[in-house]
């Protein structure tokens, strides 16, 4: 049983005369707390979500409570977790290391790492950057001084059998480096602390580690070797969104009558913004043997003066097509910053290979030169990523650099289509099967759903680009494709899209979600194929990749938070005149990453979970992985229902897709200016306002409820219940009444049930 120091207030006469009261606990008792957030003294849970247990009750206009990132780039830890003797000592108050104390904390050790000291410091969240350390003294011969790492207190390997032998490594460290220690692999050597190198000469000083950890919330000290070390305040540089001056200046905004859907949009803007990293600061693995964890090295055709978004804050830490097909769109939403999508999506576009095949990852080590050809779904992505480049930004000119890239890649996918004489991509033609969590190399719903998607892509950016007769060829094929896929892999008799072709007896998530969301579904199948997820496939903590009942040998059940995005953003899609549906997406968004914040870090979204609701590859997971925010999305464009039509939101829509919700608001950047928008719905009136900058033309949506209603824009009738006043652009569609052609400024369209 590990003991914890904890101060009593009988003890704290002892404490200011120089030795140390213990009051002892079992390790589990301590970790039963709730995860600790805060912003400072003087703040209470009243006025602060994050507080744990708090009810907090949102309120019109005040966001910023919610946002996690630091309002710079030095972070104080929040509490000391636990401070543990082992088979050595710990004197003084362990409160020290958190600054404002006057003396110091001594850790002595009488022995190796296995019998140092522990003392375990808290930030309250995942954070990461370089540890700094305040050393006032130290024994004539020192130890070593180490720091350890962990995004959760589940992970921080502390007794014997934890993490596969870690604890006698790297006590206090989960693992972020592969193979050393990796589920099933024993942990041979320490491959994740950090070690502050200590020079009695030159103390006092702060010492600042040398290399960046991303992703931890813990961070515990520990000492290797016999001796004595006094402790003063830690700290952190905040290494994430490093260009970023003020990190939680969010340009864009979200906030709603649902504390815990705010809670969800900030989180994962935050995750994204934990991931986005000087591009110098990038792994390389495989690791050999003995290697330190280090994070320093260069995204290639990656500009170095410049940020990228790596996939993971803990790890991978390379910039993936896939991840940032939700990373970029959070990034447009949240903070603004194009410059590290720019640098992310060019990076990758620069590897394509002579034959169009566009790699999936960052080439940075051997182990991602081994994976060079791996993932084929990955290659859609690329396409999709540059699509959703122009439409948020407008950038023709970067549109205009990879335009040779976007067709090549096209044209490799079109080639592993021709050689199926049915007409369907499958990448085991080419070997090339892996995604995003399984590998399947069959013809399938999920891959081709998404060809057709780009393929339409491909045809709105060859109109911009004056190529006509490339938009006929893109678009004509899209629907060939389209028509294939539901011919061969849509099961009627069941309602839902089977996983391919070569396992027709299995409905995977993402082959349906994927088909309601690029179009592949009609709104028929789309909702039958959303009632068969939910009848057969969702869990106690969301949505599962596959049915339980309908094993196979491609995709087994999971969590997974990418296909699940997928899943909530169809639902939310679908034309839903009761709101049940748009409910059911709500609420699968509540539970999935609800669960998520429930559990450590609480702060950011993992990558997958097990059937058992834990994190999906253990001690290994990370748990700030970007491509885990859909969620940011889905309630900005569509719960908000602001999202861009025409290049750089030139023209956009707002179309609120209100669930259960009673109000909502916030404020999306773009490259004219913000789109500021507010809904409410109250009993017999559903109102809409918004403000959008010059340069912008907008299409703004009340919906109907499946009631017969007065539309009123400005003061104005313009649908009097059944039909158009006469000269207003407005259609009604039994679900929405949209105006049309709304020019910049400031508007209010109001729904009134007659």
């Amino acid at each position: 049983m590990a003991l914890l120091i904890r101060r009593t207030r009988t003890a704290a006469a002892a404490i200011a005369a120089g030795t140390v009261v213990l009051a002892l606990l079992p390790a589990s008792a301590h970790a039963a707390a709730g995860p600790a957030h805060g912003r400072g003294p003087g703040h209470s849970a009243a006025d602060n979500p994050w507080a744990a247990g708090a009810g907090y009750t949102p309120r019109p206009g005040d966001w910023r409570p919610y946002v996690l990132a630091p309002t710079g780039h030095t972070v104080a830890p929040a509490r000391v977790l636990s401070a543990d003797p082992r088979g050595g000592t710990i004197q003084g108050d362990p409160k020290a290391v958190l600054g404002g104390h006057g003396k110091p904390v001594r850790l002595t050790s009488t022995g190796d790492r296995s019998r140092s000291p522990l003392l375990t410091l808290d930030f309250g969240k995942d954070v990461g950057g370089k540890i700094r350390v305040h050393v006032a003294g130290a024994s004539a011969t020192p130890p070593q001084l180490h720091v350890c790492f962990s995004e959760s207190q589940q992970y921080a390997a502390t007794q014997p059998g934890d993490n596969n032998g870690e604890a006698a490594q790297a006590p206090g460290c989960d693992t972020a480096n592969i193979w050393n220690g990796y589920p099933g692999q024993p942990y041979t050597y320490d491959a994740d602390s950090h070690t502050l190198t200590l020079d009695t000469a030159k103390l006092p000083a702060t010492l600042t580690d040398s290399q960046p950890r991303g992703g931890f919330r813990y961070a515990t000290l520990f000492l290797d070797g016999p001796g004595w070390v006094d402790l003063g305040a830690v700290s952190l540089d905040f290494g994430a969104a490093p260009q970023q001056k003020s990190p939680a200046g969010y340009q864009g905004w979200f906030l709603s009558s649902d504390d815990q859907l705010n809670k969800i949009w900030y989180a994962g803007a935050y995750t994204v913004q934990l991931d986005t990293w000087m591009s110098d600061t990038a792994k390389s693995w495989p690791y050999a043997t003995g290697e330190a964890d280090h994070s320093d090295s260069q995204v290639p055709n990656a500009d170095p003066s410049k940020e990228v978004i790596f996939d993971g804050a803990k790890r991978d830490r390379v910039v993936w097509q896939g991840d940032l097909a939700v990373q970029a769109p959070v990034t447009y939403l949240s903070t603004d910053d194009t410059d590290a999508v720019d640098n992310s999506l060019s990076s990758l576009a620069a590897q394509q290979l002579p034959d169009g095949y566009m790699p999936a990852e960052s080439l940075v080590g051997p182990h991602n030169q081994d994976e060079i050809r791996t993932y084929g779904e990955y290659v859609t992505w690329f396409v999709y990523n540059q699509y959703e480049h122009w439409l948020y930004t407008g950038d023709r000119a970067y549109l205009d650099k990879w335009w040779p890239a976007l067709t090549k890649a096209t044209a490799w996918l079109e080639s592993v289509r021709a050689q199926d004489p049915q007409g369907l991509i499958a990448f085991g033609a080419v070997n090339s099967c892996g995604h995003y969590g399984y590998s399947d190399c069959g013809h399938e719903t999920y891959v081709n759903a998404l060809y057709v998607r780009n393929l339409q892509e491909m045809a709105q950016l060859a109109t911009v680009r004056k190529d006509g007769a490339s938009a006929g060829v893109y678009a004509a094929r899209a629907d060939v494709v389209k028509k294939a896929v539901n011919d061969q892999l849509w099961d009627p008799a069941v309602g839902a899209y089977r996983l391919s072709r070569e396992i027709p007896g299995a409905y995977p998530q993402d082959a349906n979600a994927a088909a309601a969301l690029t179009g592949v579904a009609d709104a028929s199948q789309a909702r039958s194929a959303m009632d068969y997820l939910r009848t057969t496939s969702w869990g106690p903590y969301g949505a599962m990749t596959v049915a339980p009942s309908t094993p196979n040998a491609s995709i087994s059940p999971f969590y997974e938070p990418l296909p699940s995005g997928f899943e909530a953003s169809a639902r939310l899609g679908l034309p839903d005149t009761s709101g049940a549906q748009q409910t059911a997406g709500l609420d699968l968004i509540r539970t999935f990453w609800g669960h998520q914040l429930a559990g450590d870090p609480g702060s950011t979204f993992w990558e997958k979970a097990d059937l058992s609701g834990q994190p999906g590859i253990a001690q290994f997971t990370s748990l700030a992985h970007g491509w885990a925010s859909g969620p940011t999305i889905s309630l900005t464009n569509q719960v908000l229902g602001v999202r861009p039509t025409g290049a750089g939101f030139s023209s956009y829509a707002v179309a609120p897709v209100p669930g259960d919700l009673t109000w909502a608001q916030g404020r999306v950047p773009t490259p004219h200016g913000a789109i500021s928008a507010s809904w409410r719905s109250s009993h017999g009136a559903f109102t809409l306002s918004t403000d959008a900058p010059r340069g912008t033309t907008g299409d703004l949506a009340v919906p109907t409820s499946g009631h017969k209603v007065r539309v009123v824009l400005d003061g104005r009738t313009v649908w009097n219940g059944t039909r158009a006043v006469a000269g207003a652009q407005v259609t009604g569609d039994g679900v929405n009444v949209t105006v049309s052609g709304v020019r910049a400024g400031h508007h209010t369209l109001t729904a009134y049930t007659e």
